[in-house]
């Protein structure tokens, strides 16, 4: 099975989750310093964040299943403190699948999600209790108090609709999940409430009212600059909007992209490289198109099914788009 389609089917719930090793993708790597007491682990799914407290660590996601002893071996590297608290960025496997090992291990530690993300968790007959969690919150959570506070903001619906975009103050830190992962366009997943015609507003908000953060650390992927956030905002908008125009034209998809590709200020969002490390991901190129076929599809009333690849059909709304728009690259010609 190719590693994309694995996590096609691991998102949409449609298999059995697997752990990182078993599927290719790249194994937790080592712990990286990101600011003060914070620190990142890369691999085995989603960015781990380690937030190291006067009294216990706080984890943010927990990867897939099976990596929680790659984690705390990493968080030993740096601390013998327990882990109090596990915050969830979103319900997505790839962010959640390794809690079970730190409730055995601690089992009075916290687990806190937006309560969006366990609405969608119950419903999922391949969730277990072990992984629910026991707190959530509406619109912002305060965890913790003083220069040790996290704040947990909800800004509504982008790549899913239970993104929680978490800051540390005292680090000048922000961690979006996966509404900014590898510095392209981000997945959108309706099938958890995501929206292409949402993302811009969401992320607009977050540039408007976050304050105090130089740090961005992506939700797959690197550590990112505010200032690229800003950028990241505005392009997003600069999709959706160029995608409305090209619809009304009656152009195809591509149309859309080019214009957007126009500004070079946009450029290093649309490389046509994968990205070492998150190769599953595809290339920023075709993850705008991506973006630009679901805005397509939303925009026209229908029914979401290419956001994660493949071409746009022709239908009596829009033109269709060409599938090597959103091929891995290498893949067979269609």
């Amino acid at each position: 099975m190719r590693i994309l389609a694995f996590v096609t089917s691991m998102l949409l719930g449609s298999m059995t989750i697997a752990p990182a090793s078993a599927q290719g993708l790249p194994p937790p790597g080592e712990i990286e310093p990101v600011s003060g007491n914070l620190y990142k682990i890369f691999g085995g799914g989603g960015n781990t964040l380690v937030y190291v407290q006067q009294d216990g660590v706080v984890l943010i996601d927990t990867k897939l299943p099976n990596n929680g002893q790659a984690i705390l071996d990493q968080v030993r590297a740096v601390t013998d403190k327990p882990v109090t608290t596990i915050i969830y960025s979103h319900n997505h496997p790839d962010h959640i699948g390794s809690t079970d090992f730190f409730r055995e291990q601690f089992p009075d530690v916290r687990v806190i999600a937006h309560e969006n993300a366990k609405t969608w968790m119950e419903a999922s007959p391949q969730i277990g209790a072990e992984l629910l969690p026991d707190e959530t919150f509406a619109d912002h959570l305060t965890v913790g108090e003083g220069d040790e506070r996290i704040e947990l903001h909800y800004f509504g619906v982008a790549h899913t609709n239970n993104d929680t975009f978490i800051v540390f103050p005292k680090e000048r830190t922000m961690f979006p999940g996966d509404v900014m992962a590898w510095d392209m366009s981000p997945l959108i997943d309706p099938g958890t409430g995501g929206s292409m015609l949402l993302l811009p507003e969401t992320v607009e908000k977050v540039a408007a009212s976050i304050t105090g953060v130089d740090i961005v650390v992506e939700g797959h992927g690197a550590i990112n600059s505010w200032d690229n956030f800003l950028r990241f905002a505005e392009f997003n908008r600069a999709v959706l909007t160029a995608a409305q125009g090209a619809l009304e034209r009656g152009d195809a998809p591509a149309a859309a992209v080019a214009e957007v590709e126009a500004n070079p200020k946009f450029v290093p969002l649309l490389d046509t490289r994968l990205k070492e490390g998150l190769e599953y991901g595809n290339t920023p190129r075709a993850r705008a198109h991506m973006n630009v076929n679901v805005a397509y599809q939303e925009l026209s009333g229908e029914p979401v099914t290419t956001n994660f690849g493949g071409a746009l059909p022709e239908t009596d709304k829009h033109p269709g788009s060409d599938a090597a728009d959103v091929a891995m690259p290498g893949a067979p010609a269609q």
